[in-house]
């Protein structure tokens, strides 16, 4: 299936009787009048790469230095979760927004890829993402909070099982993403009537105000919610368990390590809470003057906000190299052999 080329504006709306009054077919003006597609269609991708490639780097290190707990189960998890974010809405973005700059209508099979790829999918792997995050704050202060049953509850098998437990209940808390939005195919003809083509009119499924909110309550700020609760509760029993770690642990360095990755969880807690509260808020504010509809300013601030996921998605990487000895020797004999 060929991209449509970039058509301007010759192109009309025909059988008009089949429309509502002001309502056209849909089109990605709304991507280019404030410069939205810069976003989708050069810095996005861009950092896609950079994303891509970190968090590959994080899954081979922890591959690689044979790190077995459920705590870096979920944090392979997270790195895949990020990558899909990333990937899925950039081959689309490449060829409508950098390459053929399509500001024209879409063909209405085109309208659900675009829908697909950019819209719910994206938002289905970040909001897995979140959750995994949430995940691995819980697995974190019971690790902490249960030191002597870690060796048989805590294993990479469990992990692997927690998180896809996890993957599972949060598809399918979004399940009616998929039936927000569709599109009804609608006859366009260009004005010197040369050519036609089945575009599409894209059909919103009404939800009230409360109702957004609450999905919204649900998704997104009760995650961020327990991000706070568990990353204070996981501080505070790390602090109380230092004493018993060094009784327990053979030296000093191996306790040392422990605190140091429960820092490290909870300052990965810490950023992504954050990060959420923030473009949460925007998003919601945004719905609520644009009721779904893609207006300039909701195509502007999504673009801004998927690139903001993009940008704070590899510090995973930073922070474990950054406060992990053995990580950050692991990640170092991937390219220094000698």
């Amino acid at each position: 299936m060929r991209p449509p080329r970039k058509h301007h504006s010759n192109m009309s709306r025909h059988r008009q009787s089949h429309m509502p009054n002001g309502t056209v077919p849909f089109n990605f003006k709304s991507y280019f009048e404030n410069e939205a597609y810069i976003f989708y269609g050069y810095v996005g991708p861009v950092i896609t790469v950079f994303v891509i490639i970190m968090n590959v780097l994080l899954i081979a290190t922890i591959i690689k230095g044979k790190f077995r707990t459920s705590t870096h189960a979920v944090m392979i998890a997270i790195a895949f979760a990020d990558i899909l974010t990333g990937i899925i809405p950039v081959p689309f973005n490449v060829i409508f927004f950098s390459v053929n700059h399509v500001e024209s209508f879409l063909k209405i099979e085109w309208c659900y890829i675009f829908e697909i790829c950019q819209i719910i999918l994206p938002a289905v792997f970040h909001l897995i993402s979140l959750s995994l995050t949430v995940a691995l704050s819980i697995e974190r202060f019971f690790v902490v909070s249960f030191p002597l049953k870690v060796k048989r509850f805590c294993t990479m098998k469990n992990g692997i099982l927690f998180s896809i437990s996890v993957i599972v209940a949060s598809v399918c808390a979004q399940i009616d993403t998929f039936l927000d939005v569709s599109y009804e195919p609608v006859e366009i003809i260009s004005r010197n009537r040369k050519f036609t083509l089945t575009g599409c009119r894209r059909l919103i499924k009404t939800k009230s105000d409360e109702e957004f909110i609450t999905r919204m309550f649900i998704l997104r700020f009760i995650p961020c919610i327990l991000l706070i609760i568990f990353t204070i509760l996981l501080l505070r029993k790390s602090s109380d368990i230092q004493k018993w770690r060094k009784q327990s642990t053979s030296t000093s360095s191996t306790t040392a390590s422990l605190e140091r990755m429960d820092f490290a969880v909870s300052l990965i807690a810490s950023i992504a809470c954050v990060t959420e509260l923030v473009t949460a808020s925007l998003l919601l504010n945004e719905h609520l003057n644009s009721q779904y509809r893609i207006t300039p300013s909701n195509a502007l601030l999504s673009g801004i906000i998927y690139v903001a996921y993009m940008t704070v998605s590899p510090i995973n990487l930073a922070i474990l190299c950054f406060l992990s000895e053995k990580f950050r020797q692991t990640f170092k004999e991937m390219f220094c052999r000698h």
